[in-house]
């Protein structure tokens, strides 16, 4: 297609390195700790485990494909590695327009730590195969020394990027902490914050790491203890701009890539295998989510989601977005055509029938809709039951016991050694906001 006489096509170095990082930034920056870190275990499983495990049953499936007479032209297994790669990265944003936080805080938070934490592993795998077939020139047999080798990478590279994140965002925070002079300039103040920010994603990015979960640490890290030591200018200007960053960026992410798929070459599409690859999407997809939940079934423990918001996480993990694609069109092999024309039929039809019928199957699985302002009423009535309802009072006492207990594991430690060497004291903070006040 071409615009102003000139050939568009998908930049995946102006994706990665720019249109993607504000989109994390504003995420990990005004993320919802509460929630977050309440479900983190569960967010983990399904963002990091759950992308592994799809890994390994798309790639068993689709080299037990490769190897029938359904795949006219035959691929390498690295490829078939790289292909499988690339479809594990999924796309939560349809059904987070649909699951609000208010009515659903647990499963909010599971689909959006999920798409966060997904990404940034798709992409390590991706990297890590790809690094192995850099190197090595391709592998014509998988063994048992690689597999090792690429599992052993990717932890490295999961770990090396968190503390990336973690190290420029203290280092954020010492910086506004002793740099009285900014305090007076929220608008110096937001503009070093990203680009803070986005010094992390180049460090990690530059040492072969993994730039968006640096990113994403980073920007809580930010949250949680450089947001208290700016001004209240900078506060309020730091959430609103970031976020529009982020939302504006997203929309002409999603319009960028509507335009590039003008130009593929449909007839080049082996359109049998990438169907049998969207079956496999979907089964993977599909154990990988229920198997937690039943583990926790034959342990005779309850889960924290529902059947219906299980098969709901099920559902949205199906859409395969703008990650998937960018990472295709890196691929070049000799049948880097057929990888990218099979994650591209996959893209379209999980985006385009995924999102229009998400809404009919929540309303499909009977999901009830909760309304936000009945559900606060409920919580107003329950907070004034009599104390001598003796099921309140016996409930209420364990949340105060989980409350206790969590804050005396972590939130002493935290409260009392960690927070005094990253932010200001409080006396400070309120003489500075005062004198700028005046």
């Amino acid at each position: 297609m071409q615009i102003f006489n000139e050939d568009i096509h998908f930049d995946t170095e102006l994706f990665f390195n720019f249109l993607l990082p504000p989109i994390i930034f504003a995420a990990g920056y005004n993320l919802h700790r509460n929630h977050f870190f309440d479900n983190f275990w569960l967010i983990s499983y399904h963002g990091i485990i759950c992308t592994i495990l799809t890994f390994i049953i798309l790639s068993a499936f689709a080299l037990f494909m490769n190897e029938t007479s359904l795949v006219q032209q035959k691929m390498g297994q690295d490829e078939i590695l790289l292909l499988t790669a690339t479809l594990c990265a999924t796309d939560t944003v349809a059904a987070l327009t649909l699951i609000k936080e208010k009515e659903y805080p647990i499963l909010n938070s599971v689909l959006f730590g999920e798409g966060i934490f997904n990404d940034a592993v798709s992409i390590l795998i991706f990297r890590s195969v790809k690094k192995y077939l850099s190197e090595d020139g391709g592998f014509s047999n998988l063994s048992m020394a690689i597999s090792l080798r690429l599992c052993v990478d990717f932890v490295y590279l999961l770990l090396m990027s968190l503390i990336v994140g973690v190290i420029v965002g203290a280092l954020s925070s010492l910086l506004f902490k002793y740099c009285d002079s900014l305090f007076n300039h929220p608008v110096k103040e937001t503009s070093l914050i990203l680009l803070l920010g986005y010094a992390s994603y180049l460090v990690s990015e530059s040492l072969h790491l993994s730039g968006i979960l640096s990113l994403f640490c980073c920007g809580i890290i930010m949250a949680v203890y450089t947001y208290p030591n700016i001004s209240d200018e900078a506060q309020h200007g730091t959430s609103l701009a970031f976020d529009t960053i982020g939302y504006l960026v997203e929309a002409f992410v999603f319009a960028y890539l509507g335009i590039t798929t003008l130009q593929v070459d449909y007839k080049q599409i082996p359109w049998g295998f990438s169907l049998l690859l969207l079956l496999s999407v979907i089964l993977a997809r599909f154990v990988t989510v229920f198997l937690l939940p039943c583990c926790y079934f034959l342990m005779n423990k309850q889960f924290k989601l529902n059947t219906q918001e299980l098969f709901v996480v099920w559902y949205s993990g199906l859409i395969r977005g703008v990650i998937a694609f960018a990472l295709c069109i890196t691929i070049k092999t000799s049948n880097s055509e057929i990888i990218q024309g099979c994650v591209l039929v996959i893209v379209l039809i999980t985006t385009i029938f995924g999102s229009i019928l998400l809404d009919s199957f929540i309303g499909l699985i009977g999901m009830k809709r909760v309304d936000p302002e009945l559900n606060q009423i409920n919580e107003f009535m329950l907070s004034q039951t009599s104390e001598t309802d003796a099921s309140v009072s016996y409930y209420k006492s364990i949340g105060e016991q989980k409350a206790k207990l969590k804050k005396g594991l972590w939130g002493g430690i935290e409260q009392n050694f960690v927070r005094p060497i990253f932010q200001k004291p409080k006396t400070n903070q309120v003489s500075e906001i005062s004198m700028h006040t005046m």
